[in-house]
């Protein structure tokens, strides 16, 4: 089974035996609002040669939490904070091009998929703007009724992009069920997920956070969106995310001494 790396990208398409990042958005989601996701960040790259869609979370003043294949390469990054529509022009837009890609990140496998953007600035918070409230303590278990978010494809049939922003409830799996779909391209620090159906992320999903919601106040971040299925977004098989829990020390590490 291959694996679709799911970054959108406008002039080509990258090619990876076993992985492929996401090119889509959430399949079967529902519409949301900022004030549930107040960390949801929409970023657009651009590279030398093309430009692409990735998503984000905010995790500070001045740094978002995305996919490695997000920044790799990048000369540039503009990034929308405060609203779930991609047109809003109340939204606070931000260019940079600073960024940590994590030093053992694979673009042929996707293992350590994970990187964080810089702003030049600190931002200021707003009731439309937060940061996701924490990072994993421990890794998420299987079984765990989890949220992810995006601006990613809603069908495997048309590559635009939606304007607002939805949410879809799936459930985590346990890493040897994920392994009869993808072999051993699954590494403990990844974790799979699937939803009702065919329920789950698509390109332009890719980098976006999967959240723990103990309530409306306690927003867990524990995975960032990595890959699909080389079915479609469509198919059942799960889609994959990148676990947080082994990056922490890496990210506290890194916005602690910026």
């Amino acid at each position: 089974m291959k694996i679709i790396l799911l970054t959108l990208f406008v002039v080509f398409t990258l090619k990876a035996p076993v992985i492929h990042g996401n090119k889509s958005r959430i399949i079967g989601g529902f519409p949301t609002t900022i004030n549930q996701y107040p960390f949801a960040a929409a970023i657009d790259v651009q590279t030398p040669t093309s430009k692409f869609f990735c998503g984000g979370t905010l995790h500070t003043q001045q740094f978002v939490i995305t996919a490695g294949q997000c920044v790799d390469g990048a000369v540039l990054f503009t990034i929308h904070l405060g609203s779930i529509s991609r047109s809003d022009p109340n939204r606070l837009t931000l260019s940079t091009s600073k960024y940590f890609l994590h030093p053992n990140y694979n673009p042929a496998t996707l293992e350590n998929d994970i990187a964080l953007i810089q702003f030049r600035m600190p931002i200021e918070y707003t009731d439309s703007i937060k940061p996701i409230p924490y990072l994993a303590l421990e890794p998420l278990p299987s079984s765990r009724r989890v949220s992810t978010i995006g601006w990613g494809q809603t069908s495997d049939a048309s590559s635009q992009l939606p304007d607002e922003m939805t949410a879809v409830f799936v459930v985590s799996l346990n890493n040897n069920e994920c392994q009869t779909v993808y072999g051993n391209q699954i590494v403990d620090t990844m974790v799979c997920v699937e939803g009702n159906y065919n329920e789950g992320a698509c390109h332009g999903d890719t980098g976006g956070p999967l959240v723990d919601i103990y309530s409306r106040y306690f927003s867990v971040h524990v995975g960032v969106s990595s890959f699909v299925s080389g079915n479609g977004c469509e198919s059942t098989d799960p889609s994959g995310y990148t676990r947080t829990y082994p990056y922490v020390a890496w990210i506290q590490n890194i916005t602690s001494s910026e």
